[in-house]
């Protein structure tokens, strides 16, 4: 965060000529450690310190990627998911269909894995594509970011234990004092954002604090419709839950709050949002991710605002199946 709030030139002194150490293999991480390589070059290589690889898909396979996304997203591919508080013959249907949303995340995964150097430079991940879509752990790289590792401008180092910190020239990798050491002039943390302690943090009462997250960092923030407690009906959040396409989604939530505000939307009674709170407590998606459903999601504002979810105007009932939903589609709501 510090960087990105940097002034180009600011960052850009910190950064040249420098030897760059970056941890953490998220999409910023990963975009940080690009700009460092395209600064520096392979002269004073950017070192990326991660212990867990993600899903990142390159940018240059367009058509594919297209293909991808008319595969495994839009309400046809949600049905594949379980959704917190479905009925129940949405729940038969999805378990009933989890062998094909087993073999569309490994026909997914194989294709990567084909066209991208992933084995070669030890970026596989250890979990499944399915998995990193449901809790939204998965990015685009930046452009030619294998051709900069091939070219020595990036260097990748495995972190197979915690990471062991600071030394006098640089940071040591596996804690303890045998840990291998990386040489550092300047390390940028990109270990992730906790988003629970800045919402505890907009509270002085430890009682509204325990409120309004009240859960283990890694469940779900019981927000009706991802916005509102209704214990704390006076403050709305937009744009706490995570997914791919974030702009929309969240303008989708903020038109929501309007529409409540005007008193055109009920919220749930305490008694009745905490039922609601039970159902969907299960292990359905890591932290608030509507990645995997963000039709679904979009599905049930829209029907609480008074209007139809059914958006693809004119283009037939295929297309409500088969096509991926984009901000066009609820370009009309006000």
């Amino acid at each position: 965060m510090d960087y990105s709030r940097m002034a180009h030139a600011d960052a850009d002194e910190l950064i040249r000529g420098k030897r760059v150490v970056v941890v953490g293999s998220g999409k910023s991480g990963m975009d940080i450690v690009a700009q460092c390589a395209e600064a520096n070059g392979s002269e004073h290589p950017c070192t990326l310190v991660y212990r867990e690889a993600n899903w990142m898909v390159d940018p240059n396979l367009t058509w594919a990627d297209d293909f991808f996304e008319k595969l495994t997203t839009g309400r046809l591919a949600e049905l594949l998911v379980h959704k917190p508080g479905e009925g129940l013959a949405l729940s038969l249907l999805a378990t009933a269909l989890t062998p094909l949303r087993w073999l569309v995340g490994k026909v997914t995964e194989a294709y990567y894995k084909m066209l991208m150097p992933m084995r070669k430079h030890g970026m596989v991940p250890g979990h499944g594509f399915s998995a990193a879509a449901l809790g939204w752990r998965a990015g685009v790289l930046p452009d030619r970011f294998y051709d900069m590792v091939d070219r020595g401008s990036i260097v990748l180092r495995r972190c197979g234990g915690s990471f062991g910190g600071f030394c006098a020239d640089g940071v040591v990798l596996d804690g303890g004092a045998g840990g291998e050491r990386v040489d550092a002039d300047v390390v940028i943390l990109a270990t992730g954002f906790d988003a629970d302690r800045l919402l505890r943090g907009v509270f002085v009462s430890p009682r509204f604090r325990e409120v309004v997250v009240g859960r283990p960092s890694d469940a779900m923030l019981p927000l009706y419709r991802h916005c509102v407690h209704p214990r704390i009906p006076q403050m709305a959040v937009v744009g706490y839950a995570e997914c791919g396409a974030s702009i929309y989604p969240y303008e989708m939530m903020a038109k929501w709050v309007a529409h409540l505000l005007d008193g055109a939307v009920r919220l749930p009674g305490v008694a009745e949002w905490e039922r609601w709170a039970r159902r969907r407590s299960g292990a359905f998606f890591p932290k608030s991710c509507i990645d995997a459903v963000t039709t679904w999601y979009h599905d049930q504002l829209c029907r609480d605002m008074g209007y139809s979810p059914r958006r693809k105007k004119g283009a037939g009932f295929l297309a409500e199946w088969l096509q991926p939903y984009g901000p066009t589609d609820y370009a009309g709501i006000r």
